[in-house]
Order: C-alpha cells, then structure tokens, then sequence
C-alpha cells in the first residue's frame, strides 16, 4: 500500500525577501550622532534662551553653556569619527544623492502639494525623494551657519551680528525638525521610513511604492543586499 503524499505546506517569505536594505550601519550612525547632537544643542540654546523668563540661576546659565559646547564639539566630531572609521565610500555616496537632481525631482516637488487634496501621480523616486534631498541641503546650510556663528559668540560673547544669525537659523530649523519628526512618528504612510533609519530595513513593498526608482537600481545592479 503505498503511503500518502505529505500536505503541502504554505511557502513562507524569508525576511530578506520581504525586505530590502536601505542605509548601512556607517549611514545610521552618522545620521543618529549628528541628530542626537543637533537636538541637545537645540534644547540647551533654547533654555539659554529663555534663562531670564524661566529664572536660572546664574550657576545653571553657566551649566547649560557648557553642555552647549559640548554638545557643539560633539556635532563636529562624532559624525566625522564614524565616516571615518566605518564605511566612508557608502556614506559618501548616501550623501551624494542628496546632490543628484533630476527633471523628475522637479516634478515631484512641483506635484507633491497637489497630492495633499487630490490623487497624484508622483514621478518614481530613488533613493531620496526631492523633499528629503530638499530637507537634507538646507540642514546641511543651516548647520554649517549654526556652526559658524557658533563659533564666533564663543570667541566674542554677546556680538549682535552672530547672535542675529544664530536665532534666525535656529528659528528656521524649528519647522524643518517638526515637518521630519511628523512624517517620520505620525504619518502612516512615511512612517516605516523610520525603521531603514534605525535598523536598516524597510518592507518591499513598502520601498517599491515610496521609492520605485531605487528599488529598481538595485536590481538592475545586483547589489548585495548585507550591511
């Protein structure tokens, strides 16, 4: 009597499959120590800030400065550390897509804020859109004007130029931050962005819909998809 063929069991996706890499630890780690030492430097000036309203003491003035600093030294160091001592040519080319520009870019900007009311298609996006290549250049030039200014009230505290220009560029981050942390906590749609950022996955899917272009470079290359 012969036996019975076994049941068939259901195919089941390993994780690689229904994944896909987005940035390496090198990418992760510059971006975490860069925002993490941007985000204490905000918090620090904004209490140096309002020191007078919020009545510090002079002695917790002068602890906050000093954290200021420190977290201004961080801003420099770190990120150049890890680009140094991890995988710098991966990096380098993560940060140079914030520099490739193309005809569908300009059209994502250009049709982006009508997607807000109606149904939009959107030119397929690599592996930045324009918004976040848009967002990525002006925390760049912001920061390096936060720096520079920076560097000069420590040289000369109290001179107004410096000051002027420190407040402006600090006030002109608030919306970009606020904008980046809503879609990367609240919108539902951008929020699996998070995950690549953190632990360097995204779902397929979820790439093929938000970044079609990109997905479809790798396959086209063959990467290999390890960190």
């Amino acid at each position: 009597m012969q036996a019975a063929d076994p049941a068939p069991t259901m195919y089941q996706a390993t994780p690689a499959e229904t994944s896909v890499l987005r940035f390496g630890k090198t990418t992760r780690w510059f971006h975490w120590s860069f925002a993490l030492s941007f985000l204490c430097l905000a918090a620090t000036g904004a209490l140096l800030a309002l020191r007078r309203p919020l009545g510090s003491s002079p002695e917790t003035g002068a602890l906050l400065l000093a954290v200021h600093q420190a977290a201004a030294v961080c801003l420099v160091v770190l990120p150049a550390w890890v680009a140094l001592s991890g995988r710098t040519r991966e990096l380098a080319g993560d940060l140079r897509e914030l520099l490739r520009w193309s005809r569908d870019d300009l059209r994502w900007l250009a049709l982006q804020p009508l997607s807000f009311v109606r149904t939009v298609a959107l030119p397929p996006a690599g592996k930045l859109n324009a918004g976040q290549k848009l967002n990525g250049i002006a925390m760049a030039l912001l920061s390096a004007a936060l720096l520079a200014s920076g560097v000069w009230l420590w040289r000369e505290p109290g001179a107004l130029l410096p000051l002027a220009v420190h407040v402006a560029c600090f006030l002109a981050w608030i919306p970009l931050f606020v904008g980046h942390l809503a879609l990367a906590l609240v919108l539902p749609g951008t929020r699996p962005a998070l995950r690549g950022m953190v632990l360097g996955r995204v779902r397929r899917d979820w790439a093929a819909h938000h970044h079609p272009a990109w997905l479809g470079e790798l396959g086209a290359r063959g990467s290999r998809d390890v960190e």
